[in-house]
């Protein structure tokens, strides 16, 4: 686990599960992690490939400008992008910076 909690045993509990409906005339249940599967890339992975739901995690400031050209073209719609921004302290923010460097741009 990261953040605080590096280091410590985190359990997670299996709840029992059942379907609502069965065609036998008995209940089934299975005990079960309440996990799902998930997946994650890097920003240039996705480029060319369009996807239904997009997740984007930006811990720090943007370096490329591409980045986020690739994230966002890379989703169907708005509703299918999701971005989440935080500063040092994990306070939600709306915004980030380009923290591309100005000597970068000085020969245009």
């Amino acid at each position: 686990m990261p953040g605080e909690n590096i280091g410590d045993t985190i359990l997670i509990p299996r709840i029992p599960m059942s379907p609502s409906r069965s065609p036998w005339p008995f209940k089934l249940v299975r005990r079960q992690f309440p996990i799902s599967v998930s997946y994650a890339m890097s920003l240039d992975k996705p480029q060319g490939q369009s996807l239904d739901n997009v997740g984007l995690y930006l811990p720090k400031s943007v370096i490329r400008h591409d980045q986020l050209k690739v994230a966002f073209s890379s989703v169907k719609s708005k509703n299918g992008l999701k971005i989440l921004i935080h500063d040092k302290e994990k306070k939600a923010m709306a915004s980030t910076i380009n923290a591309a460097f100005k000597e970068v741009f000085g020969n245009l």
